[in-house]
């Protein structure tokens, strides 16, 4: 942790920290660690107050016989579904996709509390150990591991502001708010049915990196309410309008085109005057229970119609994103042990491009300590620019191998993000085909590594990885 990390981590917490226990009633860490034992210790980055909350909550609804019952009998349900019985992989990865989901859906419902909102880091594929505690993956469905994930509920009709802070060390390559109007624990609600790409379709405002005033700092104020006329909105340079009712969702994606870089410090609150009922660990508990079993089921079912549903060894076309930020495209495999999987894509300009392959659940494995994702700074390029990309069980000494994991079935998904202006998605992936494993040691042009290269590369995944947690 840098000195800087410790000075601003200490100037916050005392402020931050008191209102901890009126965020997140119930709950015996909010109650119990006084200011003066959080000015001891200077948190990790991303640890607000309410994070370190949240994760003790969810914790601890984890141990609810009710939440382990109805774990217990969707398992059962997918276990018998077409894709576990005819996909072992499926099989296989069950229990840790439930776990994800379960994990997910507890989130979505921490962020019900729109008159006191935090911004929770809600989603990560990959566990991470701190704050003394482990905490298992959390998920849904093709989650970015080049992206730190968070979110806050507010109410529409109301008003409120974002309070942001970038690292003095480094910036996100884009940082995408965006506003939902709708509730992520109903996601059928709200996620495409058939057709498209993994993305909301109710989308109400959107700003980025390029759009929002920034301060010399690096310190910068978001306003979001029904129009620029209420409370602490008259001379924000930023604002995002929002609906005039029903709940609604700020999403942030920060996008670390290299591990090292650091994501934005984020805070949110409500700047009019309501009344703020109770809101804690019961309130969570009931919405949990309730809508635990068919928030799975969506999940479990969304590899189906996925980009219209996927059949093995094609890939999508490059779709645009709603607002224009991006192109994503979905790719679907089926390997035999001596097979693998040649895409060669362009980055078109892009200045975040990323590759990663989910199991057959969507679920991203750990990043960390496998080559499962490359990102523009991890790949190694061909000499016209272009990029090739192998997926394999097995290590075939390609530079940009993506390995399975074990794992012979699969989707993937390809990503351009902060892009020039008139990218068209057409002539992105410039290649796409099944070759065997002998076929690939006889590409002369190929960018390889050494096995010491190999070892050396996915080393320094774990140490870059894991400044999120520092």
């Amino acid at each position: 942790m840098t000195n800087f990390d410790r000075r601003t981590a200490l100037a916050a917490i005392g402020a931050v920290m008191s209102t901890a226990a009126a965020c997140w009633p119930g709950l015996s860490l909010a109650r119990s660690v006084s200011a003066r034992a959080a000015r001891a210790r200077a948190l990790p980055w991303l640890a607000s107050p309410q994070q370190i909350a949240a994760e003790k909550m969810l914790l601890t609804l984890l141990d609810d016989p009710e939440v382990k019952r109805i774990q217990a009998i969707v398992r059962a349900e997918l276990a018998a579904s077409p894709r576990a019985r005819t996909i072992p992989d499926a099989a296989a990865s069950l229990d840790g996709a439930i776990a994800l989901w379960t994990n997910s859906l507890i989130f979505a419902e921490m962020c019900k509390d729109t008159a006191r909102p935090a911004f929770l880091w809600s989603t990560d594929d990959t566990p991470r150990d701190w704050l003394g505690h482990h905490l298992g993956g959390v998920g849904t469905s093709g989650d970015n591991p080049d992206a730190v994930y968070r979110t806050a509920g507010i109410a529409g009709g109301g008003h409120y502001e974002i309070l942001g802070q970038y690292h003095p060390e480094s910036r996100p390559t884009q940082v995408l708010i965006e506003v939902n109007a709708g509730d992520m624990a109903q996601p059928k609600n709200i996620m495409p049915t058939a057709g498209g790409a993994h993305q909301d379709i109710h989308n109400a405002a959107q700003i980025n990196q390029d759009q929002f005033v920034v301060a010399r700092n690096g310190s910068f104020r978001i306003t979001l309410s029904p129009d620029k006329d209420g409370p602490g909105t008259d001379t924000a340079p930023n604002h995002l309008t929002i609906p005039a009712s029903g709940y609604c969702l700020v999403g942030v994606r920060d996008i670390l085109s290299n591990w090292n870089h650091r994501a934005s410090r984020l805070t949110i609150r409500r700047i009019d005057r309501i009344e703020a009922p109770p809101f804690g660990i019961a309130q969570v508990r009931r919405l949990v229970r309730r809508d635990l079993a068919d928030y799975i089921r969506f999940w479990a079912h969304f590899p189906d119609i996925w980009f219209g549903g996927l059949k093995p060894n094609t890939h999508s076309a490059a779709m645009a994103r709603p607002g224009g930020w991006g192109y994503v495209a979905g790719l679907n495999y089926h390997l035999a042990p001596d097979e693998a999987l040649v895409v060669t894509t362009t980055s078109g300009g892009a200045k975040y491009t990323g590759f990663q392959i989910n199991d057959p659940w969507m679920i991203a494995p750990d990043a960390r300590s496998r080559q499962v994702c490359l990102n523009g700074s991890q790949i190694t390029p061909n000499a016209d620019g272009t990029a090739t990309y192998v997926i394999a069980a097995s290590d075939p000494g390609a530079a940009n191998w993506l390995d399975t994991t074990g794992y012979g079935d699969g989707l993937a998904i390809i990503r351009w993000q902060n892009i020039p202006a008139g990218l068209m998605g057409d002539g992105l992936i410039r290649d796409f085909r099944v070759a065997k494993l002998a076929e690939i040691a006889a590409m002369e042009d190929l960018p390889r590594v050494t096995p010491a290269q190999r070892r050396a590369r996915v080393a320094a995944r774990k140490a870059a990885y894991e400044t999120r947690v520092r």
